[in-house]
């Protein structure tokens, strides 16, 4: 297996999700230079769940004041659907065919990917390729829908009409509607990562998701929070059940600024008996108070209502209907005779406050006069456990583990199935009439494949034919090189009349079986492993796919965090990082794209004088640069030294190409760092650092630290700790280097090409302390910029505003600062641009794009989708607008400038 797979899978079983404990220990494991660096744990620092993300937490106030909650005004869904300033006409980039090619693959076999999948739908009356109608729920990309989900190759069409925040949570037919034609979605996803979105409320389609129109009774028990479970009672197509789970508004290109919105409902079990007119609590257990003072709320995801079920109380057709829930870090629960709800199921996370390792799922699998629950749960520490009762009706359910620590013993199948990552990636089916049958969906276990005796396929995917005793490996198929299960797994559905074809959907979109098993255990013997190992090997891949078909051609959900162009061809030269699913790179010429590396990836950069030159980031300060434009065997690693710094850092680091500057790269962690040689020598790297031959055997890059660190006490003690988030410099001779802090300090260095780099604080108390996700500078005066900040000004009420117009003096070395908020309301701001030809600024949120016209804000154009950018720039040469979404790809709009 070549170093860059080994580096981008790793990088994936990293997911961006954080939490506030308080220990500030790291643990790593090296095993084959870089690319075995594990952290405990993940998510908006690399390093955050032992510590990073601790920076300035106090105790959290008794609420937020009413006043405050009172002039939070979420305005933004209505304001992204206001009249647009018509400035141009928005034109969709892609990827609308996402092919990746075998080098990038863990297993060499070149597949297609989408952005991360939350729920599935299949027509109950699905039955041949040209007559199964599937719908997919994207994290962030909305409703999409095929008419022939079982051809080799699907056609799909956004069925997203009606939606004016694309997140998803789930979706599901209505099982009381003979026709087929009633669906409901909710919005919000709820996957238990930093960036699941939060979404609108409870919508529903009359014509098979053609259009949706929202149940009113939903928003003030939904809004601003996820739904992530819906349904119908069987008997009565009025009496509706959802759940809903915490999720965040104010992600972007560097993480770290989101938040739980202000007033947000509590999440719970909500019944409606007037089909979603209204909607009462019906159900919830305590969840985390969102601190304010901190980082990012530290609230996570206790309480929230991940899933339900309904079953009848017996066999009549008039019995009763019980409900059965799953509720993050609690357990599953059922409703009783009574009318109340118990406790059946007790999680690993006890109910614990911040146990945001702990998540429990389940699935129903009636027989006969009983009803047999499968259950997967995680403790605090995100172990996977698989249990199962055969009489979820008893008065008091005995659950068996069915999960074994020891290698080569009956249940070592599901232990740890996650991986550490249940919280995020955890689904759990079983196929209506097939009892002893339940299938396993989590984490890939990398440190069974990335070996030279490699004694599964990744188990990504897991199937039991016996109830939940053994299982057999679903993660790759019998082609020579197979094609294999993406890692993080999120959702399944069955074929109703072939529960054999199960349909997946992952961090990288949808894929299925089809429907033949194959033993492929004789394969074990060659592996160079034995005992246990071998026994579990030759267990696990007795009955593996005989095919794996991707389903992503046309399935436009990816998740882009941003995007860099080629300053000297803006229109036909692009790359972005995506989550979970790499770099990709675009050829205007041809309108084709491709993934060029893998892993997670974040931010990017393009040398201006030489645009071959480029650069690209994983999660942490983790860094590769190609000579070779965007060929998948150029990349060579240069992050040694950031790594070995131990400087705290985003997930997704800021990493800024020079404007103007051969060679120099600008990276933020506690420090700016600098190269100005592209990284190293490029014969060095090419020799000793590549990804695919380098030997490994010196220091790959050569970033240095400039001026003092950012986040410490050089600067006072005010917004102090965490990184840096926004790196920014003009097209212009001798531009100052403009530089933030998540918790929102803002500098200003004049000599930023010296060999003694000072920055100037230009930041006062009377700016928000928050994230500071966006600056843009104006070329045509570089000591002038335009700064958006994330969160909220509810939570921040005596230092309001989310974009500003920033004036830096050198003379007095302070700023004058003017709010342009105008008529935003309280939304988050996730990044900023400016048109310099015209001084107009625009802006990304989490329903589009907006710009700022005679102090007003408005959509720049029609035609965009409500979702999240996360990514904006501007390219003075052609005048155009860049958006990266966080679902529906990479967008672009010519401006015109008579407008």
């Amino acid at each position: 297996m070549n170093r860059l797979v080994k580096a981008a899978l790793l990088a994936a079983a990293i997911t961006w999700v954080s939490a506030p404990v308080a220990s500030a220990q790291q643990s790593y494991t090296w095993k084959d230079s870089h690319f075995s660096k594990r952290v405990n744990g993940d998510g908006d620092s690399w390093d955050e769940r032992n510590g990073a993300e601790t920076d300035n937490l106090t105790p959290p106030p008794t609420a937020v004041s009413s006043a405050a909650l009172a002039g939070a005004v979420d305005a933004a869904a209505k304001l992204a659907q206001a009249s647009s300033l018509e400035l141009g006409q928005w034109r969709e980039l892609g990827p609308f065919v996402p092919n990746i090619p075998g080098e990038v693959t863990y297993t060499g076999q070149p597949t297609t990917d989408s952005g991360r999948i939350a729920s599935l739908a299949i027509s109950p009356q699905c039955r041949t390729g040209r007559d199964c109608l599937l719908f997919v729920g994207a994290a962030g990309g909305g409703i999409w829908r095929s008419d022939n989900a079982l051809d080799a190759h699907p056609q799909w069409e956004s069925s997203s009409r009606g939606l004016p925040s694309l997140p998803i949570g789930k979706i599901i037919f209505d099982p009381t509607d003979p026709d087929l034609q009633t669906l409901y979605v909710g919005t919000g996803e709820s996957n238990g990562s930093s960036d699941s979105e939060a979404g609108v409320g409870l919508y529903k389609s009359n014509d098979q998701g053609r259009s949706w129109s929202l149940l009113p009774g939903s928003v003030s028990v939904a809004y601003n929070r996820s739904i992530a479970a819906v349904a119908v009672d069987p008997v009565d197509p009025e009496h509706l059940f959802i759940g809903t789970a915490v999720a965040r508004h104010g992600s972007s290109s560097v993480n770290g600024g989101r938040f739980t919105p202000p007033g947000a409902p509590a999440v719970g079990l909500y019944e409606s008996w007037n089909g979603g007119q209204t909607f009462a609590l019906a159900f919830s257990l305590p969840a985390d108070a969102v601190n304010p003072l901190s980082p990012n709320g530290s609230d996570f995801f206790r309480g929230g209502v991940s899933h339900i079920e309904l079953s009848r109380l017996g066999l009549r057709s008039n019995a009763p209907t019980r409900v059965f829930l799953s509720v993050f870090a609690y357990g599953v629960y059922r409703s009783t005779t009574g009318g109340g709800y118990e406790q059946i199921f007790a999680s690993g996370g006890l109910g614990a406050p911040f146990a945001s390792n702990s998540r429990t799922e389940f699935a129903l699998a009636p027989m006969g006069k009983k009803l047999r629950m499968y259950v997967g749960d995680s403790d605090n520490n995100g172990l996977g456990t698989l249990y199962r009762t055969d009489d979820a009706n008893a008065s008091a359910p005995a659950f068996l583990s069915l999960s074994n620590a020891t290698p080569g013993a009956v249940g070592f199948d599901s232990y740890n199935f996650c991986q550490g990552q249940c919280y995020y990636d955890m689904a759990i089916g079983s196929p209506a009439g097939q009892p002893d049958t339940v299938w396993i969906l989590g984490s890939m276990n990398y440190n069974e494949i990335f070996t030279g005796t490699p004694p599964s396929n990744g188990r990504a995917v897991m199937r039991s034919v016996d109830g939940g005793v053994t299982f057999t490996d679903m993660t790759n198929d019998t082609q020579s090189p197979p094609l294999g299960m993406h890692p993080d797994q999120h959702a399944i559905a069955f074929v109703p009349n072939n529960p054999n074809i199960a349909i997946m959907g992952s961090d990288g979109g949808a894929i299925r079986t089809d429907g033949v098993f194959v033993d492929t255990s004789s394969s074990c013997a060659g592996r160079g492993i034995s005992g246990a190992a071998l026994l579990d090997c030759q267990a696990w891949l007795k009955a593996v796919p005989n095919r794996l078909i991707s389903l992503n051609a046309g399935l436009r959900t990816l998740q882009f965090q941003n995007l860099s162009f080629n300053p000297q061809d803006p229109l036909n030269d692009i790359i972005g990082g995506t989550q979970d699913n790499g770099t990709w790179a675009y050829d205007g010429r041809t309108g084709t794209w491709f993934e060029s590396v893998g892993g997670d990836g974040g931010n990017s950069g393009i040398n201006a004088v030489h645009p071959n030159v480029r650069m690209h980031t994983y999660y942490a300060p983790q860094i590769d640069v190609n000579f070779q434009k965007n060929s998948t065997l150029g990349w060579d690693w240069i992050a040694d030294p950031l790594l070995g710094s131990g400087e705290a850092a985003s997930f997704y680091v800021p990493l800024l190409a020079d404007p103007i500057l051969d060679g120099t790269f600008f990276v933020g962690l506690q420090h700016v760092w600098r190269t100005q040689d592209n990284g190293g020598p490029r014969a060095y790297l090419d020799l000793h650092c590549n990804e695919f031959t380098g030997d490994f055997t010196v220091s790959c890059g050569d970033w240095v630290p400039v001026g003092d660190d950012l986040t410490g006490p050089t600067f006072g003690t005010s917004k102090a700790g965490s990184y840096v988030a926004s790196i920014a410099r003009a097209k212009a001779a001798g531009s100052p280097l403009w530089v933030a802090t998540r918790i929102g300090r803002l500098f200003v260095s004049t000599n930023p090409d010296s060999n003694a780099v000072k920055f100037t604080r230009i930041d006062t108390a009377a700016q928000p302390q928050r994230f500071i996700s966006g600056i843009a500078v104006d070329p045509r005066n570089p000591l002038r910029a335009i700064v958006s900040f994330s969160g909220y000004n509810a939570y921040t009420p005596t230092t309001p505003g989310h974009v500003f117009e920033v004036i830096y003096d050198p003379t007095s070395k302070t700023a004058q600062w003017k709010d342009l908020s105008a008529n935003l309301g309280d939304q988050p701001i996730l990044g900023t641009a400016l048109d310099p030809a015209t001084g107009r600024a625009f802006v990304g949120t989490d329903f589009g794009v907006l710009a700022l016209d005679r102090g007003h804000w408005a959509p720049a154009a029609q035609g965009f989708p409500g979702v999240a950018v996360y990514g904006i720039s501007f390219d003075s040469s052609t005048h155009t607008l860049f958006a990266a979404t966080h679902g529906r790809g990479i967008w672009r709009l010519k401006i015109d400038q008579d407008r």
